[in-house]
């Protein structure tokens, strides 16, 4: 995974197209993570790429992932060293920062020893703005404060808290808590902000917040990601795809069945090449009669030379977001998904996922690309700080 920001190619082509699993990671440097709400690997993945670009070792001490379908499927491609009581997060970690350490946290910290890095995406359902019915009061939203208490059970070195943007809106103000814990009362620095994912390479306009607790000096400029300059397009990332035979590809290579209806919808815009949303007269009745409709892109068409619109567990469906083919009748396979997610071929997502898993693993999952564009400046940093303060005569 290319860690130059500005450049358009290089390695992360390469990157996204490898069918052949990297070798293991090298190095004399032991890196030791735990990863809550790990979902299908997206955050591990950049962390383990973070560890690649410096040489050093990665080792998942505990992952923890409630769907034990989609934990199946993480631990296709990670080991974790703890291989029990991995679903539930409240049944090793508690929701209050603060309190005596319950039994199960003494334990967990026990089993799971030193830590370096802490990631974790809690539940965002309760924060999206594609939420109409408990966004910002949902009891779920406190689940972030999970990630503090797990930072003050653990004591890791650096901590990532991956969500929507819509959690620093929260009405029970979890982002501020969660700062005020772990700066003030754990002595983390913080750093906190959204992040377009076109700007750190990531080939689509999904936005997410993101916060870092680190120990040490300050760091300014942290999360300052420079604009690429011309953003990575869908058809860089999955122009290669195009044109398969799908009777002859598993599920993952395979677009989801159009309605007649929707399959109508189709031929309209493709036999419009310059029509990206679909007209009025051809959408659902419920979309034509609510005049103050917002979501102008369902049963949309994708640009070529645009990235794509967030990928969501609904991007086999056009009803659910702008997810047509540019060019073919068809909406996106699982495999382009994932191409957009910034999931590697090699990446496993089971000979005998159903479309509904796949939709879940890739949809829900964090771009790999997000951690580690975070982490591999926190790893060089601590690196190059630790070669500065050697006694004079030690070798760095």
């Amino acid at each position: 995974m290319s860690d130059d920001l500005d450049q358009i190619d290089g390695g992360d082509a390469a990157f996204l197209r490898s069918r052949a699993r990297p070798l293991p990671l090298g190095g004399t440097q032991r890196l030791r993570l735990v990863d809550l709400f790990a979902g299908s690997g997206g955050l591990s993945l950049g962390v383990m790429e973070a560890c690649r670009a410096i040489n050093a070792k990665l080792e998942v001490r505990l992952a923890m992932e409630l769907d034990e379908r989609v934990r199946a499927v993480y631990d296709l491609n990670f080991t974790s060293q703890i291989e029990h009581n991995r679903g539930d997060v409240l049944s090793r970690f508690g929701l209050v920062p603060g309190m005596p350490l319950s039994t199960a946290e003494q334990e967990t910290r026990r089993e799971v020893g030193k830590v370096d890095i802490l990631v974790g995406g809690p539940p965002c359902q309760g924060h999206s703005d594609l939420n109409n019915h408990t966004r910002r009061h949902d009891k779920k939203n406190e689940l972030y404060m999970v990630m503090v208490r797990a930072a003050e059970v653990l004591e890791p070195r650096y901590v990532l808290i991956e969500n929507v943007q819509g959690v620093r809106r929260d009405h029970g103000a979890v982002l501020i808590r969660a700062t005020e814990w772990l700066r003030d009362n754990l002595g983390y620095k913080v750093a906190h902000r959204l992040v377009r994912m076109v700007d750190i390479g990531v080939p689509q306009k999904r936005i997410r917040h993101i916060l870092v607790a680190y120990r040490g000096e300050e760091r300014q400029g942290l999360l300052d990601f420079p604009p690429i300059e011309k953003p990575r397009t869908l058809q860089w990332a999955i122009k290669d795809l195009q044109k398969k035979k799908f009777s002859e590809q598993s599920i993952f290579d395979t677009p989801a069945r159009l309605s007649p209806a929707n399959e109508q919808r189709a031929k309209y815009l493709l036999e419009n090449p310059d029509t990206y949303d679909l007209p009025n007269h051809l959408r659902p009745k419920c979309h034509r009669d609510n005049p103050s409709h917002r979501y102008k892109a369902m049963y949309g068409k994708l640009k070529w030379h645009e990235p794509a619109h967030t990928i969501t567990t609904g991007f086999g469906s056009p009803g659910q977001g702008r997810y047509f083919h540019p060019e073919e009748l068809r909406t996106l396979t699982p495999h382009e998904a994932a191409r957009v997610q910034f999931f590697p071929d090699w990446f496993d997502f089971g000979p005998n996922s159903n479309r509904g898993l796949l939709a879940h693993c890739i949809g829900n999952a964090v771009p790999p690309k997000l951690a580690f564009s975070v982490l591999v400046r926190l790893l060089r940093q601590q690196a190059v700080g630790a070669s500065a303060q050697k006694p004079k005569g030690e070798a760095a």
